[in-house]
């Protein structure tokens, strides 16, 4: 099922930083009582019995914009509605309806999106006496909460979920294998998804960021569907151009989330950089298979720089990643996709793989027994057995009498062996380790 991205919108002051911590149950947003404080926008996944979603809290005020902070937060409702499936209006029942209130309202009158029209800073019985006015919005019922104290959140989320419910979703999604090909702007996403589709599904120029529409598309191969996951620009370009970048990271985390394997693109120009490295680590931290490919290869002049000597250079950068395969393109030239797609394939069943608990053990007790966890404190350390708890992604649990006493580098040391035994190449494994 795909995780719809509900946004929070309204004007500055109404507390929607507050909102978004409640409802994600941590103080991630900051928070004040001076209006437009958000500065760094927030994205987070929220859950609600057994529902998950995007969550995404907007700053109702950007400083780097020269537009009026009205025009601002127009703007982002209009992307809102583009770019999410279910849009909370956030409004104040302390101050009442204001004119920017009224004229948010209309826009988000008659969209083709779900609307929740919720009035925050409900504290008491007073405030509750407010609640009504806001119909005049046009937005149907408005629900009362209070983001500060809690009161109603959970009936708010109730008719979150239940709009959850209601959300059409992709018959084909849950068969194929599903492919996110992300990477920083004029990698040449659009290119690879055309190749592999054999079309011109998607506009391509050399100008970065051409890609407007956000589009999954299928195709197969050895037999097999896949279901390739395009990271697409805005479909309008917005006046500020904080907006147009917040939006982009949300697809690109909205993508993550939904592969099985993520095809990260670099410029193999330009070799492995930090923001490349930042979106990494958030595919690994989301626990996703993971491929970087390094594309127009026949561009890099082959006198100065070799495949061995980036393989270097990007195992260095990436340490404790070094599990992660790299693999050299030219989608213009079509070198080495069909590799890549065994590759992909080769990713995708070993994130899925079980081991039976029998191997586990048989593997894993001779070295236990030969390299015995360091005693802490003066205790000595035991582990008893080891087995998998889940796949997709793996996760494996070793039981012992002081598991909070395992220094890292023995865990580290475990990871290691798990990986030398058993194919995980591209896959980020968990290692639990619990009390007998």
């Amino acid at each position: 099922m795909k995780e719809p991205i509900v946004t929070i919108v309204g004007r500055p002051n109404v507390g929607k930083s507050t909102f978004f911590n409640r409802i994600i149950g941590r103080r991630q947003a900051i928070v004040d009582d001076t209006p437009g404080v958000t500065r760094d926008r927030n994205y987070a996944v929220g859950e609600w019995c057994g529902y998950s979603f995007v969550l995404i809290d907007t700053g109702g005020y950007l400083p780097e914009s020269t537009e009026d902070i009205d025009q601002a937060v127009k703007e982002q409702v209009q992307i809102a509605i583009e770019e999410s499936d279910i849009i909370i209006f956030l409004v104040d029942a302390k101050t009442g309806i204001t004119l920017t209130d009224m004229e948010l309202a209309k826009i988000l009158q008659g969209v083709d999106r779900e609307v929740l029209l919720v009035v925050n800073k409900v504290d008491d019985d007073r405030d509750m006496s407010e609640v009504g006015q806001f119909y005049k919005l046009g937005l149907g019922e408005p629900l009362p909460v209070s983001a500060m104290v809690g009161i109603k959140t959970g009936d708010l989320l109730d008719v979150l979920t239940k709009k959850i419910r209601q959300q059409p979703q992709d018959s084909h999604e849950s068969d194929a294998l599903k492919m996110a090909v992300i990477g920083k702007e004029n990698v040449g996403k659009s290119s690879l998804v055309n190749t592999l589709l054999n079309q011109r599904r998607q506009i391509v120029t050399n100008i970065p960021g051409t890609t407007r529409d956000s589009i999954d598309s299928y195709f197969k191969y050895q037999h097999r569907q896949f279901m390739i996951i395009d990271t697409a620009g805005l479909k309008k370009r917005a006046k500020i151009k904080e907006n147009i970048l917040f939006y982009s990271n949300v697809r690109t985390y909205k993508s993550i989330r939904r592969a099985d394997v993520v095809i990260y693109m670099i410029d193999a120009r330009d070799g492995m950089t930090k923001q490349d490295m930042q979106i990494i680590m958030q595919v690994t931290q989301e626990r996703k298979g993971l491929i970087c490919v390094f594309n127009k290869w026949d561009l890099v002049e082959k006198d100065h720089r070799t495949m061995n000597t980036i393989k270097k250079e990007v195992n260095e950068r990436m340490g404790a990643l070094g599990y992660v395969p790299l693999i050299f393109t030219s989608v213009i030239n079509k070198q080495r996709l069909y590799k890549m797609l065994d590759l992909f394939i080769e990713v995708y069943e070993a994130r899925r793989a079980r081991i039976p608990t029998s191997d586990l053990n048989a593997y894993f007790g001779p070295i236990i027994h030969n390299t015995t966890p360091p005693a802490t404190r003066g205790r000595e350390i035991k582990i008893n057995y080891v087995t998998q708890l889940k796949s997709a992604p793996p996760l494996f649990a070793f039981y012992g009498n002081h598991p909070e006493l395992i220094a890292d580098h023995y865990k580290k040391f475990l990871e290691n062996k798990l990986r030398e035994k058993y194919n995980f190449k591209g896959v980020p494994v968990t290692l639990s380790f619990r009390k007998k």
